[in-house]
């Protein structure tokens, strides 16, 4: 071998680096060690041209016959230079770079390849990383996730087509040399966030932003740091997610648990007012017969009834909120109950504000507590105007949702919309929340609102606001299907005419007071009562009562032994038992969503004199 080529092999030794040189007159070619290992040849194996093409990849095989072509021949320049794959003697594949010159010989049309001298160096580590990094590339490339690459500075080296399209950018639109920060608004200097995030190695953020049509949507960002040997920041790897819909979800649910616990605490506090309420209008039920015409107290007394009257109908509000509120829903006619509510709503909003109503056709029947139906309607006719203080339009109207948006199973919408003041995001947030009003002191109770909201969930439905500051309302209910057709709620059956006949009343009620009511009104009517204050001493006691009671009074609520278990175990000692449930709370006769039980005879409290002993009458008859 020519000295020259000594120093090259000695050079090239080193780098997976193999050199050869082929001799064309003599017919012979030099293979160093190196190459014979690239090549997984024997140290002594001699080395022949077609041998060394036969080892090219089948697929790379036609390009490097080729080039081998080019290179020798004599109207070229002699160079060969390829990145192609062989096959070892292990039938491994690698990938070589191969570079040649030849050189030619002989007179001036008679030229010839002499010598040709060249390197291979295996570079099949590097186009496998290559490899990897195009595939990587490529997966954060088409990825869903927004990703993007930032360089010790915070510039972008890398963004996909996710983090344009979520900030809003068309895919022309580079981002590359952009400011990360640009992307992450950060009250601190960029040099000191980028020093946290290398200090944290991972930070974690959530906050609201704005996409570049104005947009704002919620983001979540976690930056992950990478770094050198040293822990000097090289790269930031940063994943944007749109958090928009689980900050929502996250928002509804608070918002359901938060009214769930005024909800119970509405409840309670509505069982014990309906208690005192009772107390309150069954005093004065008793004492104004007592009392002359003319006697100045009647006008006192009369005001105090008044009073207590609107305290049960805020309580009844109350409930209807809890969801506590015994119902009785049916197949309903929407369009018929906002006919029938139409003229009551002109009396309400007045003569300054435009009443539109739009009845859809060939709805189908919702499933809804008639009264309460009425009621979400003429609150939210009255939320309405109160809006638009200056006058303005309150529509109403009905129509099916075919959307896919709608929930299911509420095919009806019920719409309630109007052009006044509109409201803010801090006031819907606590739109439906008992007591909460933005009205002056003593204008309003705060409770209409949450009763419709009370109402909706309860039967069923669903509730949704959309509003502006200065852009108006817009309610939308939406209404359960009713699985069977119209039909009219059968008439309570009418007594037979005739005095009702005398009982035995075994009362149970714990609040003394109440008790002491209902006990003077009965044996008013002539009634033999039988009281106690607690389901057990009443069971403990009825074997030995006489005469043996015909009906049993009742409250549901009561420490020990509540009103269901004595009914129970009271009718299986006494077979021909009628009961009678009374309650400020409906809770315990409530089988779903407020619907009182089949067959279950129940008077809410407060109750008048006159409520009871019709109750009881209908029982005796």
């Amino acid at each position: 071998m020519p000295e020259e080529n000594l120093r090259l092999l000695q050079a090239v030794r080193v780098g997976n680096i193999g050199i050869f040189e082929h001799d064309h007159e003599a017919g012979t070619i030099f293979w160093s060690l190196e190459l014979r290992r690239i090549y997984g040849w024997d140290a002594d194996e001699p080395a022949t041209l077609p041998k060394i093409l036969a080892h090219a990849y089948p697929e790379d095989a036609p390009t490097v016959v080729a080039a081998v072509r080019r290179a020798h021949d004599p109207t070229g320049d002699g160079t060969f230079d390829i990145e192609h794959r062989i096959v070892d003697r292990r039938g491994a594949v690698r990938w070589v770079l191969t570079r040649s010159q030849t050189h030619f010989g002989g007179a001036a049309g008679q030229s010839h390849p002499v010598r040709t001298i060249g390197a291979v160096q295996d570079v099949t580590d590097r186009r496998t990383a290559e490899d990897r990094l195009r595939v990587l590339d490529t997966v954060m490339s088409s990825s869903a996730q927004a990703i993007a690459i930032a360089d010790a500075r915070g510039t972008l080296t890398f963004a996909n087509t996710a983090l344009r399209r979520l900030w809003g950018y068309d895919d022309k639109q580079t981002l590359l040399g952009r400011s990360l920060f640009e992307f992450w608004r950060i009250p601190e200097p960029a040099e000191a966030a980028l020093e946290q995030i290398r200090a944290e190695r991972t930070r974690t953020v959530e906050l609201r932003a704005m996409r570049v049509d104005g947009a704002a949507f919620y983001l979540g960002i976690t930056a992950e740091a990478v770094c050198d040997a040293q822990g000097a920041l090289t790269q930031v790897l940063v994943t944007f997610t749109d958090i928009t819909q689980r900050k929502r979800l996250e928002a509804e649910l608070g918002h359901a648990q938060k009214m769930e616990s005024i909800g119970r605490l509405a409840g309670g506090v509505a069982h014990d007012f309906n208690n005192l309420l009772t107390v309150i209008l069954g005093g004065i039920e008793l004492s104004l017969p007592k009392l002359p015409d003319g006697h100045p107290s009647r006008v006192h007394l009369r005001d105090v009834a008044d009073a207590a009257q609107s305290a049960a109908a805020l309580t009844r509000q109350l409930l209807a909120f809890s969801r506590k509120e015994a119902i009785a829903p049916r197949a309903l006619d929407l369009n018929q109950v906002i006919r029938r509510t139409e003229k009551m709503i002109l009396r309400l909003i007045g003569e300054d504000i435009r009443l539109q109503t739009i009845c859809g056709r060939d709805l189908l029947p919702v499933y809804f507590d008639p009264v309460q139906l009425e009621q979400v309607i003429l609150n939210l006719a009255v939320n309405a105007r109160d809006a638009m203080a200056h006058g303005g339009r309150l529509t109403i109207e009905t129509c099916l949702v075919n959307q896919p948006s709608a929930p299911p199973g509420m095919p009806v919408l019920l719409t309630v919309s109007d052009d006044g003041v509109g409201i803010s995001e801090e006031v819907r947030a606590h739109l439906f929340e008992p007591f909460f009003t933005t009205k002056e002191a003593g204008r309003g109770t705060g409770l209409g609102l949450a009763m419709v909201y009370g109402a909706v969930q309860q039967n069923g439905g669903q509730i949704e606001v959309e509003s502006e500051l200065g852009q108006g309302s817009v309610f939308k209910i939406y209404l359960p299907a009713a699985t069977v057709g119209l039909a009219e709620p059968p008439a309570r059956p009418q007594p037979p005419p005739g005095p009702t006949r005398k009982a035995s009343i075994l009362l149970v009620e714990d609040h003394s007071k109440v008790a002491a009511f209902a006990k003077t009104v009965l044996e008013g009517l002539g009634h033999v009562v039988h009281a106690f204050p607690d389901g057990a001493s009443a069971l403990r006691a009825l074997a030995s009562l006489q005469p043996t009671p015909d009906v049993l009074i009742s409250d549901l609520i009561m420490p020990g032994v509540d009103g269901r278990t004595l009914a129970k175990q009271a009718v299986a000692s006494v077979p021909a038992l009628r009961v009678l449930f009374v309650s400020g709370y409906a809770h315990d006769v409530i089988a779903e969503r407020g619907i009182v039980d089949e067959g279950i005879e129940f008077l809410p409290k407060p109750y008048s004199a006159e409520q009871l002993a019709t109750r009881l009458g209908e029982l005796l008859r």
